[in-house]
């Protein structure tokens, strides 16, 4: 229903937006001469984090997507 799609929307957004902040540190972090191990970690958690944003749309799909469309869905994500 849209009431659902637009909760999972804004978990999308709050997702989205906690990468991008991530990514501004990143950008920050190398402008600041930060160790390689410190920017490395920090791409590893927006890494995660969009996975994470990529798995709530996966999830909304499976219920709201053909099986076919679907089954595309997950092999591209994997």
């Amino acid at each position: 229903t849209k009431e659902i799609w637009k909760f999972i929307a804004e978990q999308l957004q709050v997702g989205l937006k906690r990468v991008q902040g991530q990514i501004g540190g990143i950008e920050k972090m190398i402008s600041d001469d930060k160790s390689c191990d410190a920017v490395v970690t920090q791409i590893v958690a927006s890494i995660s984090s969009l996975k994470g944003v990529a798995k709530t749309l996966l999830a909304e799909a499976s219920t709201s997507c053909s099986k076919e469309e679907y089954t595309k869905l997950l092999k591209r994500f994997l």
